[in-house]
C-alpha cells in the first residue's frame, strides 16, 4: 500500500529572508534584563519580561537611552525600500545624511500633527527595539508612515513583526504604552489586546497592511511571494502561524528613588542593587498582567509582557524629543495617573507564591 507523502515546503527561503529584515540592534547596551520567563515557563502565563535603564554609576542613564531610540528611528519609521534607496545614495554621496535624519524626524512631526493626543510614540520606538532584539523578530511593517496618511485609521497596532520557529511563523502584534504605573500600563494593555482580538474587521485590516503596505516588498523573488503566501490567512489557511500579542509598558518605576550610598567600591553596585530590587517584582508584574488580561477575555498564553522601568517616563519622552532636535509638541501634556501599584489581591499573592515555590525548587 502506497504511503501518501503530503508537500511540504521549503522554508528555508522564508527564514533567510525575515532574517535578512532584522536591522542591527543594540538595544542590551541601554537596557538590562532584570527577569525572564522561558517559553515552556509553567502556569498561566503571560511570559513576562523585566527590563530597565542601564546606570552611570549611581545615575540612571535616561539620556544615553533616548538618544539610542532617536537613533532607531532611522529604521522604525521608514519603510525598508526607503531606508534603502537612502543608505545607497549615502555610499555616494556622505551628505545624503542629512536627509536621513530629516526624513525620520518629518515622519514624528506629521505623526504628531495628525495625532495630537498620542504620548506614546517614543514607547513604540522602544517597543520596536525590543521586539527586534529579545525575540529576534523582524519589522513587517513600518507603521509610523503610515500613520501620517490620511488614508491610514489613526487606531490600530502599533507595530507588527514576525519570525519563523518552531515549524511556523509566529506573528506578534505590538502595543506599546507610557505609563505612571506598571499596572495602570498592564491594565491599558490588556483592554487593548481584548479590543484588538475582538475586531475581526480590524485583525484582518492589519494582514492586509502587511501584504500591501509591509516591508515584504523589499526582498527579491521567490522570497517575496513566499512570505506573501504566509500572511495571506484567507487565501493560505493551511500554513503554519502561530499569533502572539506583544505589550511593551515602559512606565516609572519609584524604586529608583531606593540608592545606595556613593562609595569608592565597585562602579556597578548601584546598578546590581537596583537590578536585584527589580528582580523581585517578577511574579507580582505577572500576576497583575495576569488579572487584567483575564478581566478582559484574552488568552493569557498567547500574551507576552515585556516592563520597562525608568525613573519618570516624562523625562524620557522630553530628553527624546530633545535628541530629535524639536519642541515637545503643544498640547501633549504630562502623563497623569498614580505613580503606584496596586497591592497584590489575593489571587495575585496566590502567583507570587506559587513562582517563589517553583525557583525555590529549581
Amino acid at each position: 500500500m502506497e504511503t501518501l507523502l503530503l508537500s511540504v515546503p521549503d522554508v528555508s527561503p522564508l527564514i533567510a529572508a525575515l532574517q535578512a529584515l532584522l536591522n542591527p540592534s543594540k538595544v542590551d547596551e541601554h537596557l538590562v534584563c532584570a527577569g525572564a520567563d522561558a517559553s515552556d515557563a509553567p502556569g498561566e502565563g503571560p511570559r513576562t519580561f523585566l527590563l530597565h535603564v542601564r546606570f552611570n554609576e549611581d545615575l540612571p542613564k535616561i539620556e544615553d537611552l533616548a538618544r539610542y531610540l532617536w537613533e532607531q528611528c532611522f529604521y522604525y519609521a521608514l519603510p525598508r525600500r526607503r531606508q534603502l534607496a537612502l543608505k545607497k545614495e549615502a555610499e555616494k554621496d556622505p551628505s545624503v545624511m542629512l536627509r536621513v535624519g530629516k526624513a525620520a524626524r518629518d515622519a514624528f512631526i506629521a505623526f504628531n500633527e495628525k495625532n495630537p493626543s498620542r504620548a506614546s510614540e517614543v514607547a513604540e520606538v522602544l517597543a520596536y527595539c525590543v521586539v527586534q532584539h529579545y525575540l529576534g523578530a523582524s519589522q513587517i511593517v513600518a507603521k509610523m508612515g503610515l500613520k501620517t496618511s490620511s488614508n491610514m485609521p489613526v487606531h490600530g497596532l502599533d507595530g507588527v513583526h514576525a519570525k519563523y520557529e518552531n515549524g511556523a511563523l509566529t506573528i506578534y502584534f505590538l502595543e506599546a504604552k507610557l505609563a505612571k504605573s506598571a499596572n495602570g500600563g498592564a491594565k491599558d494593555y490588556a483592554e487593548s489586546a481584548s479590543n484588538f482580538l475582538s475586531n475581526r474587521s480590524q485583525y484582518l485590516r492589519e494582514y492586509q497592511i502587511v501584504s500591501e503596505l509591509g516591508n515584504l516588498d523589499a526582498l527579491e523573488e521567490p522570497e517575496r511571494q513566499l512570505a506573501l503566501d504566509h500572511f495571506d490567512i484567507l487565501g493560505k489557511p493551511k500554513l503554519h502561524r502561530r499569533e502572539r500579542y506583544i505589550g511593551i509598558i515602559c512606565y516609572s518605576e519609584k524604586k529608583y528613588e531606593d540608592k545606595l550610598t556613593v562609595t569608592d567600591g565597585p562602579v556597578d553596585a548601584h546598578e546590581k542593587h537596583f537590578t536585584a530590587t527589580y528582580t523581585a517584582k517578577h511574579g507580582h508584574h505577572r500576576a497583575a498582567a495576569l488579572k487584567h488580561l483575564k478581566n478582559n477575555g484574552a488568552t493569557p498564553r498567547k500574551c507576552m509582557v515585556f516592563y520597562v522601568a525608568v525613573p519618570d517616563v516624562n523625562a524620557l519622552r522630553k530628553s527624546f524629543y530633545q535628541e530629535m532636535g524639536v519642541p515637545l509638541p503643544a498640547g501633549m501634556e504630562d502623563l497623569d495617573g498614580t505613580d503606584e501599584d496596586e497591592p497584590a489581591e489575593v489571587d495575585q499573592l496566590e502567583a507570587v507564591v506559587t513562582v517563589a515555590l517553583e525557583e525555590a525548587s529549581t
